[in-house]
C-alpha cells in the first residue's frame, strides 16, 4: 500500500508540475507578443516566435501503454517556438525551444510535458571554406507520433534523444563541393522491465561526400560513411555494431516544379547488402506531390537512415544495423487555394522478418487540412493511422487511430534565414527524400 501511495503521489506531482508549466507558458506568450518584432529583416537578430501557438482536441484510439491498449479524449497545447537568432554577414547562430502539453480526459496519469530544442550555427570562414552544425534534443512520451523517420511503432513511454552533427565544406570550384561530417546521437527510452534498455544506445558516424553539379539540370553525389553503434545496456544482447556504406546519387531537375532523384549503394555490416532509393517531386499549382521508394538499413532515431537518396550523411542511433527496410511513400503538401492548405503522407514498409520468417509490416498514414481564417488565425483538422502486424514491444498487432481538430494562432511573422551558399538547393519541405538530419531554419506555417 505504501508503494502504491508513493507512486500515486509521484504521478500527481508530475501532473501539478506540468500544469504549472502550462500556466507559465500561457502567461509568457502574450507578453512576448508585445516585444517580438514582426517586421522582416535581412539579417534577423533577437528573439522571435517562429511557429504558431496551437490548441487542439480529439480522440486517440488503441494507443499502447505497457501491456494495455487504451483510448481517450486528448487535448494538446503546442507552444510557439521560442527562437533566439544572431546573424552577421559571415556567421549565423540560433537556439530555439518548443513545448507540447498532452492532457488526457480519463487517464490523467498519462498527462505529459514534451520538449524539443535545437541549436544551429554556420560560419563562412573564407569564400571557399565553411563550417556548420546543429544539436537537436527531443523528449517525448509519444515517440511513434514524433519520430518522423521511424516505421517501428512504439508504446507510450519517456523517449529522449540528443543528436549532433558538424560539417566542414570546401568548394573546390563553382560546381564541386567536398565535405567532411561527424555525427553523434544518444537515445534512451523507458520500457517495461523485460525490455528495459533495449533502445538505450549511442552512435557515432563520419562521412566524406563529394557533390558535383554538372549543369543547372544535373547533379551527382558520392559518399562514404562509417557508423558505429554502442548499446548502453549490458548483457548478451549488448553487441557493438559497425557499418560501412558507399553511396552514389543523381538528381535531375527538369524544371522548378519537377525533380527526379535516384541513388544506390553497398552497405557492409553483419552481412553485405545493397541500398537504394528513387523519388519524384512534382508541383501542381500550389501543391507538391512526391512519391518514392527506399531500401535502407533498419536503424532508429530522428536522423536519416542509411541508404536514402542523395543524403549528406546516412546516420542514426538506435538498433543494431542488421535488417533491411523497404519503404514506399506518397506525400502531398502545399496550398490548394490562398486559404486552404493540406499536408499528407502514406508510408508502407516491410521491416524485415521474424525468426519464423514472417514479414513485419508497418503502415503510417497522416492527413492535415487547414483553413486560414485571417492572417493570425488558422483552423485545422488532423487524422492519423499507425499500424504494425508484429511488434516486440506489444503482444498484439498495433492499430492506432487519432482524430483531432484545433486552432493555430500566428503571434508574429518568423524571419527567414539565409541558406548555406556551399550547399545545393534543398529539397522541397516534405519530399519523400527530404533529410531531417539537419535542423532546418525556423519558419512559420
Amino acid at each position: 500500500m505504501r508503494t502504491a501511495t508513493a507512486r500515486l503521489l509521484t504521478g500527481r506531482e508530475c501532473t501539478v508540475s506540468m500544469r504549472r508549466g502550462l500556466l507559465l507558458l500561457l502567461g509568457i506568450v502574450p507578453a512576448l507578443t508585445l516585444v517580438v518584432p514582426a517586421r522582416a529583416q535581412e539579417r534577423p537578430n533577437g528573439v522571435y516566435l517562429t511557429s504558431p501557438l496551437s490548441l487542439s482536441s480529439g480522440y486517440d484510439d488503441n494507443y499502447v501503454v505497457g501491456s494495455r491498449v487504451l483510448d481517450d479524449s486528448v487535448s494538446l497545447l503546442t507552444s510557439p517556438t521560442f527562437s533566439w537568432i544572431t546573424n552577421t554577414h559571415r556567421t549565423m547562430f540560433a537556439v530555439d525551444y518548443q513545448a507540447e502539453f498532452e492532457l488526457f480526459s480519463r487517464h490523467e496519469n498519462l498527462d505529459a510535458w514534451n520538449h524539443a530544442a535545437n541549436l544551429r550555427f554556420r560560419n563562412q570562414i573564407t569564400s571557399r571554406l565553411s563550417i556548420d552544425g546543429a544539436d537537436a534534443f527531443l523528449s517525448t512520451m509519444d515517440p511513434t507520433r514524433r519520430l518522423i523517420n521511424s516505421l517501428l511503432l512504439l508504446p507510450r513511454g519517456r523517449y529522449q534523444e540528443n543528436s549532433f552533427y558538424t560539417r566542414l565544406a570546401y568548394r573546390l570550384d563553382h560546381r564541386t563541393v567536398l565535405s567532411v561530417r561527424f555525427d553523434n546521437a544518444v537515445t534512451t527510452m523507458s520500457l517495461p522491465a523485460e525490455l528495459a534498455g533495449r533502445l538505450d544506445r549511442v552512435g557515432f558516424a563520419g562521412t566524406l561526400t563529394v557533390d558535383h553539379k554538372l549543369n543547372s539540370h544535373h547533379a551527382l553525389s558520392g559518399s562514404y560513411a562509417y557508423l558505429y553503434v554502442h548499446p548502453l545496456q549490458t548483457g548478451p544482447l549488448a553487441i557493438d555494431s559497425g557499418v560501412h556504406n558507399v553511396d552514389l546519387g543523381y538528381v535531375y531537375t527538369v524544371n522548378s516544379g519537377l525533380t527526379l532523384r535516384a541513388s544506390g549503394g553497398i552497405t557492409r555490416a553483419v552481412q553485405s547488402s545493397f541500398t537504394g532509393a528513387a523519388a519524384v517531386d512534382k508541383r501542381v499549382g500550389g501543391v507538391w506531390l512526391s512519391a518514392g521508394y527506399q531500401r535502407y538499413l533498419a536503424l532508429f532515431g530522428e536522423l536519416a537512415p542509411i541508404g536514402t537518396a542523395v543524403a549528406p550523411l546516412p546516420f542514426t542511433a538506435g538498433f543494431a544495423p542488421s535488417a533491411v527496410y523497404q519503404v514506399a511513400s506518397v506525400r502531398a503538401w502545399g496550398k490548394v487555394t490562398n486559404r486552404l492548405g493540406l499536408e499528407g503522407n502514406v508510408q508502407r514498409a516491410l521491416n524485415g522478418v521474424t525468426p519464423e520468417n514472417q514479414g513485419i509490416k508497418s503502415v503510417i498514414a497522416q492527413l492535415r487540412v487547414d483553413y486560414k481564417l485571417n492572417n493570425w488565425l488558422t483552423a485545422f483538422t488532423r487524422t492519423e493511422f499507425y499500424g504494425q502486424n508484429i511488434s516486440e514491444f506489444s503482444p498484439f498487432p498495433l492499430s492506432r487511430r487519432r482524430y483531432f481538430a484545433g486552432l493555430e494562432f500566428t503571434l508574429s511573422r518568423p524571419p527567414q534565414l539565409t541558406e548555406d551558399p556551399h550547399r545545393h538547393k534543398p529539397l522541397p519541405a516534405g519530399s519523400s527524400q527530404s533529410q531531417p538530419g539537419e535542423v532546418p531554419p525556423p519558419e512559420g506555417k
